[in-house]
């Protein structure tokens, strides 16, 4: 009796480990195509665009969609750079002096909301945190009137300072949740020493955080690099616009010529080739950044 109930049991527990091992392998493989479809939605579009890129204009609209580098016609790239190549400078420039001008900026403000003690303080944060709410398009026409005003209008600065101004509010709140992780005594031996103020934060404070102050320098240029609306509005002439708006240009210029195709397609991916590899070599920085961040807190 007691051998019988033994293998009993022996089977019942087999069975539940098969039962287990079924289970663990169905999930597996669900979890494996689950996987795959996330895969190609994500990385179809872009094995599209570069496929494409590299066909000549009629053969785009003869073959099938999922007809992927059946054509290496690298003639499409030359028509492509020589078409967006004063755009792309014009964008590094604007990017560059943007980042330099706002994220000085949002530095030295978040430095003083969390290190320094003054009168409103709460209150003037509180302003920019309200400043996040509102749509950025409920502000072109009195920023439009205020670039008009002061004469930048067709100029590079109608793009840079509005950059700048526009990544305050974002930017500050960023910084100012980093500095205030900083060791209180650590600022305060640094003041001990006779560093002044504007010292301390780009001696000791700067270093502590320049993952997340090259996060945002990052976010600032994603931005910038992807902003078609402004730069048409206040850029008329060609050889001053950025990369977006100069797209449309580029694309504009051919009418309805079919065989243009492969070189739009080559125009997308060299507009959008500094972006991937801006992100590629700094996404260590944004997970340092992000890490620090989560183990201080």
């Amino acid at each position: 009796m007691d051998t019988t109930q033994a293998m009993a049991g022996h089977k019942k527990r087999r069975a539940g480990k098969s039962a287990a091992a079924r289970r663990a392998r169905r999930y597996w493989a669900v979890s494996l195509a689950a996987g795959a479809v996330i895969v190609l939605l994500t990385y179809f579009p872009i094995l599209f665009v570069v496929s494409n890129s590299l066909k000549t204009g009629r053969s785009i609209f003869t073959s099938g969609v999922f007809a992927l580098f059946t054509q290496f016609h690298y003639g499409n790239y030359v028509t492509a750079w020589n078409g967006v190549d004063r755009q792309l400078l014009n964008t590094a420039i604007v990017a560059a002096a943007a980042i330099a001008i706002g994220v000085t900026a949002a530095a030295l403000g978040a430095y003083a909301f969390s290190q320094l003690k003054f009168r409103g303080k709460s209150l003037l944060f509180m302003a920019y945190l309200a400043l996040l709410m509102i749509p950025w398009t409920l502000t072109l026409i009195p920023l439009f009137l205020v670039v008009q005003r002061f004469g930048f209008f067709n100029t590079w600065w109608a793009l840079i300072l509005p950059y700048a101004a526009g990544a305050q509010p974002l930017l500050m709140i960023i910084f100012r949740g980093f500095f205030e992780q900083i060791p209180a005594e650590l600022l305060q031996s640094a003041r001990v020493d006779g560093c002044s103020e504007r010292q301390v934060l780009r001696r000791v404070v700067v270093p502590l955080t320049r993952p997340i102050l090259l996060t945002g320098s990052v976010l600032m240029t994603i931005n910038i690099w992807g902003d078609y609306l402004w730069p048409t509005i206040v850029i008329q002439n060609p050889q001053r616009t950025t990369i977006s708006a100069g797209i449309a240009e580029f694309v504009n210029s051919f009418g309805l010529n079919l065989n243009s195709g492969g070189a739009v397609f080559a125009a997308l991916v060299v507009a959008s080739l500094p972006m991937l590899l801006l992100v590629a070599l700094t996404m260590r920085y944004f997970v340092s950044g992000v890490t620090e961040g989560a183990l201080k807190l």
